[in-house]
């Protein structure tokens, strides 16, 4: 009943402020789902195309992205519990079509992988469909799915050309799959081949990527794993097919940690947006609250009125967040997607959202508690109000001595705290208490900060303007309560922003100073058009034959491969550690670099890079348990660098070690240094003039290697420019919601401006200047609190997200890009209100109380 007399009449009269508060709310869910759905799109669409690759495998052997020699298959089929095993060969290939990106290709042997996968053939030649060994006796076979094909307009026996490391070759369509099965893996861009022919197309040798198996009748899953495992030995993985989506999940940890954080603020933001709100909206309805105390109400019925419209606006808020916040995860799923196949080479698509349900339950929990903690200290003063003073003028809107007493004391205490956490920062929990903390001590201060800033405002806004500077300064002194929670919510995304921003630049810096050192040849020799494509390598013969091209002073050998080290996947670089030592002068932190190298050519032992040491809390002198084709490598850490070849890190060892132990000497990259005298273009024209035809082979200049990288940096760091979006966002909600109270509450006293002689010019300055006033306090306070979240971000990022040790840089360049920004954002979001202002009726606002 309350709700129907109370507080719709109220609605329907401040429908815009009433839209604005829920807005906070619809900004703080969004970010929390789009971010947290974007993750979880990205790694369903993975699972997807396993599950849909996997048919009916319940086991795979693996060895991480090295393979392992063939042999391994006999023992694996020799396996009494074993029912069907075939060897799989997956890697991903440019299509070269419009619009189609990258081709999952499978290399499979027909004859018995169709005991594990129903290819679904639509269309097939009829002596493929009845004999398989058909398709192994025409190496230039291709099934693709009837997907791939509408979309490219292909049809059966149409050719397909791939560039292989036998150069460009035609393959056939001879088959065409259909259904929701293999051929709906990948967004459909999917083909099968021979896997010897793939053996041959991606320059794998006599290895096998996989095997993936069925256990014979009557067999336990779990027992023959055991016994599998038990016989192969700890060098390769026996695993169900979904571990691979964990091995995934591990290394898109670090969007996980970031979508927390952001979400975290925006839900903080949203607090306080409707938190300001709610303390307005019940300091104008001081009158009707009064009148119901007087009728009979009770404070506990006021009460429950006034938290009730808070978790109305927080479930409305909530579910207008759901459907916005899918909207943004469409975007950023195709982001992070591609992103995720630029630095870690994984082939996924994520072409739909993925929307878990407990994650639209835990937002719309979310939303509806955060408006409920944010309206439940004006849900509380609205009970407390005297029926006697309540009809009263007076200074609602300032806050009492007692109470900036007990914030002051309580941030006081919040910041005591915070300090003693640095202290056992090593422990996560007292890392991110601390940094609550210190967030929190912020928010605390931020009425009385907002006093204090104002009052040293108001001499310069009176200097620029007299009359409109002295008003506007004196409405924020005289009503803290009604600005500090647009100013708080402003500070919470300048912070974020300065946090981000801050990391962005020191990394930056950080990554070209470690380019400068590690990525230092004139050319890199690749088999793929970017270097984190790892699906085609070279035999090791060939780098003889660049070793004699003319103006080629020197080339190193490398092979790349993430091998799984404790269940998460990290890079293994094999070099030729005598060539590379002279070379590339990296940052040495642990271990001597006068010996350290020497040991490792001889085999000895390997190098860590910094961010695989401090994620994994290993320094020199422990010993890493490296899993081979061969059996358990145990090697010492010799050293640990500054590397940023991986975000999980990496092992550095001598490619002769891994020749020994993987049985591969194939190689990704060749790295060239030039004599002196002659040009990367003539040297590259010479090169692909001989090798560019005859197999895949592309030239890199040091320049395109360095451009990929901040590519690659920029597309991570790209978080930042959202950021400040939502924070010129955060400021047009808070001010104009600010404002339009603010003009209702001093609705007579304008009245009166007017009445004896100010002009509607007047008016709108005093208005806009008090919208300038509210953006400097929020940068101001946020810029302060920012140089705290840039600390608390630098230490999450060397801990959790990618090991990186970041020197501390404030972003001044970003702090100064900010102004402009902002203050734009507020006078823009005062225009509204100032007309509002200046076009009411002189009479109503006379009449006004």
């Amino acid at each position: 009943m309350l709700l129907r007399l109370i507080t719709w009449p109220y609605v329907r009269k401040h429908l815009l402020r009433c839209a604005l508060t829920t807005a906070g709310i619809v900004l703080g869910v969004a970010v929390f789902v789009g971010m947290h759905t974007a993750n979880q799109s990205v790694l369903y669409a993975f699972n997807r195309t396993v599950d849909k690759i996997a048919g009916t495998t319940q086991l795979q052997v693996t060895a991480g992205e090295t393979g392992f020699p063939e042999e391994v298959l006999e023992r694996v089929q020799a396996h009494p519990g074993v029912g069907v095993a075939a060897p799989v060969i997956e890697a991903t290939v440019q299509t070269g079509l419009q619009g189609e990106g990258n081709l999952l290709v499978l290399g499979v042997d027909m004859t018995g992988d169709r005991n594990l996968r129903d290819y679904e053939l639509e269309k097939a030649d009829e002596s493929i469909i009845d004999d398989p060994l058909v398709f192994l006796a025409q190496p230039d076979s291709v099934i693709v799915s009837e997907k791939f094909c509408q979309r490219n307009g292909l049809k059966l026996n149409d050719h397909l050309t791939m560039r292989t490391m036998e150069g460009p070759k035609k393959f056939t369509i001879r088959g065409v799959m259909q259904g929701d099965g293999l051929a709906a893996a990948y967004g459909g861009n999917l083909a099968i081949m021979d896997i010897y022919a793939a053996q041959m197309v991606f320059g794998r040798g006599r290895t096998f990527d996989r095997i993936d198996l069925s256990v014979a009748e009557g067999q336990q899953v779990a027992q023959v794993r055991k016994t599998l495992q038990a016989a192969l030995g700890p060098g390769l993985q026996v695993d169900p097919p979904n571990s691979r989506g964990q091995q995934f999940e591990a290394m898109a940890k670090i969007y996980s940690v970031s979508a927390n954080i952001s979400s975290l603020f925006a839900l903080f933001i949203g607090l306080f947006l409707i938190y300001n709100t709610f303390s307005i909206a019940v300091t104008q309805r001081r009158s009707e609250i009064g009148i119901l105390r007087a009728l009979g109400a009770t404070q506990g019925q006021v009460k429950r009125l006034f938290l009730l419209e808070s978790g109305i606006a927080g479930l409305l808020g909530s579910l207008v967040g759901l459907g916005f916040g899918l909207l943004i995860a469409r975007g950023m799923a195709r982001y992070i997607s591609d992103f995720m196949g630029e630095v870690y080479g994984v082939a996924q698509r994520a072409e739909e959202i993925s929307a878990d349900p407990r994650l639209l339950l835990t937002a719309l929990f979310l939303g509806v508690a955060t408006s409920l903690i944010a309206g439940w200290i004006p849900a509380r003063n609205a009970a407390a109000v005297d029926p006697v003073k309540a009809l009263q003028k007076g200074r609602v809107q300032v806050i009492t001595e007692g109470e900036n007493r007990l914030r002051r004391w309580s941030a006081l205490t919040c910041l005591v705290l915070a300090v003693v956490s640095i202290f056992f920062s090593h422990q996560p929990f007292f890392l991110y208490s601390g940094y609550l903390l210190s967030v929190l001590a912020a928010l605390l201060l931020t009425p009385a900060l907002c006093s204090w800033l104002a009052a040293l405002l108001r001499p310069v806004m009176k200097f620029l303007r007299p009359v409109e500077g002295a008003l506007a300064a004196d409405s924020i002194l005289q009503s803290p309560r009604r600005t500090s929670g647009t100013v708080a919510a402003l500070s919470l995304s300048v912070a974020l922003v300065i946090g981000l921003g801050g990391v962005s630049k020191a990394s930056y810096e950080t990554i070209l100073n470690w380019a400068d050192a590690a990525l230092n040849p004139d050319l890199f020799v690749s088999s793929s058009q970017g270097i984190t494509q790892r699906s085609f390598r070279f035999p090791a013969s060939l780098g003889e034959e660049i070793r004699v091209v003319e103006g080629i002073d020197e080339i190193q050998a490398v092979r790349t491969a993430r091998i799984v080290h404790e269940g998460t996947p990290v890079m293994l670089v094999a070099a030729e550690v005598h060539r590379l030592a002279k070379r590339v002068k990296m940052q040495v932190l642990e271990g001597d670099p006068r010996t350290m190298y020497q040991l490792v050519e001889r085999g000895q032992g390997v190098v860590i890079s910094d961010n695989f040491a401090l994620l994994r809390n290993v320094h020199k002198g422990n010993i890493l348990h490296i899993m081979t084709p061969s059996g358990q490598l145990d090697m010492p850490i010799l050293g640990v660098v500054v590397d940023y070849s991986d975000q999980q890190g990496t092992i550095l060892m001598d490619r002769r070690v891994f020749v020994r132990y993987w049985k591969d000497d194939t190689i990704n990259v060749f790295r060239v240094y030039l004599k002196r005298g002659y040009t990367q273009q003539a040297v590259r024209q010479e090169l692909l003039r001989r090798f560019g035809e005859r197999t895949r082979f592309f030239v890199l200049t040091n320049g395109e290697i360095r451009a990929f990288i901040l590519k690659i940096t920029d597309q991570w760091f790209g978080l930042t420019y959202v950021q400040i979006f939502v924070a010129v966002l955060v400021a047009i909600l808070g001010i104009v919601n600010t404002l339009t109270v603010s003009i209702a509450d001093r609705k007579r006293e304008l009245g009166v401006l007017q009445a004896v002689g100010g002009l509607r010019s007047q008016v709108r300055h005093t208005i806009w200047m008090e919208a300038l006033a509210i953006g400097t306090l929020g940068l101001l306070i946020g810029y302060a609190l920012g140089a705290v979240n840039l600390y608390y971000i630098l230490e999450v990022t060397r801990r959790d997200i990618a090991g990186m040790r970041l020197n501390y840089r404030y972003p001044f360049e970003i702090a100064l890009t900010l102004i402009p920004v902002m203050l734009g954002a507020a006078l823009l979001s005062g225009a509204g209100p100032a007309e509002a202002a200046v076009r009411g009726s002189l009479v109503e606002a006379l009449e006004y109380e």
